[in-house]
């Protein structure tokens, strides 16, 4: 698989179209935007963040527009005409409403930036994935189950919530030390890890998962994107990435892809 065809895997990107008619040169130039999207969206987000803070909307506003400009000539054009109805339809005299979008717009985002990395990073790293994790997991009329594992119970529940409709069992575990308790018993299909957590976190439990032998795809739920913690994660083990605050439809496409 090569780099345009992991492109052309991510959800918020729009090139089937572009992606056919580029050429080696033009694809070095776009590939570069993106690894500048990625670079640079951690300042940005925290340009963004500290504007909420000082609720500065006039200031809020500007960097939203800036970061639309980016994800015109990234081809996002989904997101960013959503953000410009938003912008058109702000009111200024309210700032919960306009933060209670830019939370979700940020995070909408952080998983961008994530699902760019992990396309370079399968291509750095030469990893062949033509064939969907779900050819992996054995066909059968079984219920898979899949081991969250959070040490916050409120995110657990959230999780089993977002999931009731999907035929599945779900085991929770509120920590590193009690999820390999689990796994003296149970072989999951699917690992659902958060990374923030006290004592053993998320990238440490994979890497405790993959010693024993556990070959079930790792999803990371983090609300992170700087490079080096993504390589960090997809160096443990991570097929795919939830990102925090849960967003009820993007977490069902992504569990669905493994089940």
């Amino acid at each position: 698989m090569d780099i345009r065809e992991r492109l052309r895997t991510i959800p918020d990107l729009i090139l089937a179209k572009q992606l056919n008619v580029m050429t080696n040169v033009q694809l070095d130039d776009y590939v570069a935007l993106l690894h500048s999207f990625v670079e640079d969206f951690p300042a940005y987000e925290a340009e963004i963040k500290a504007a909420m803070e000082r609720k500065n909307v006039k200031s809020i506003i500007e960097r939203l527009k800036s970061i639309r400009e980016i994800l015109i000539n990234i081809h996002a054009d989904v997101l960013a005409d959503e953000c410009l109805k938003r912008l058109n339809s702000f009111d200024k005299d309210r700032p919960d409403k306009i933060e209670a979008y830019v939370s979700f717009f940020l995070s909408t985002l952080t998983a961008l930036s994530i699902d760019i990395q992990v396309a370079f990073f399968r291509e750095e790293e030469n990893e062949y994935l033509s064939t969907p994790y779900s050819e992996y997991i054995k066909k059968d009329n079984d219920i898979k189950t899949i081991l969250a594992v959070d040490d916050d119970t409120y995110c657990l529940d959230t999780f089993k919530a977002v999931l009731k409709d999907i035929p599945c069992k779900i085991v929770g575990a509120t920590s590193g030390s009690s999820a390999l308790d689990v796994l003296k018993k149970l072989k999951p299909d699917l690992f659902v890890l958060d990374i923030e957590m006290p004592g053993m976190d998320g990238i440490d439990l994979a890497r405790e998962i993959r010693k024993l032998e556990h070959n079930a795809p790792i999803i990371f739920i983090t609300s992170q994107a700087t490079k080096i913690y993504v390589r960090k994660c997809m160096q443990a083990g991570a097929s795919d990435f939830i990102v925090k605050p849960i967003n009820p439809e993007n977490t069902v496409n992504r569990i669905q892809k493994f089940l």
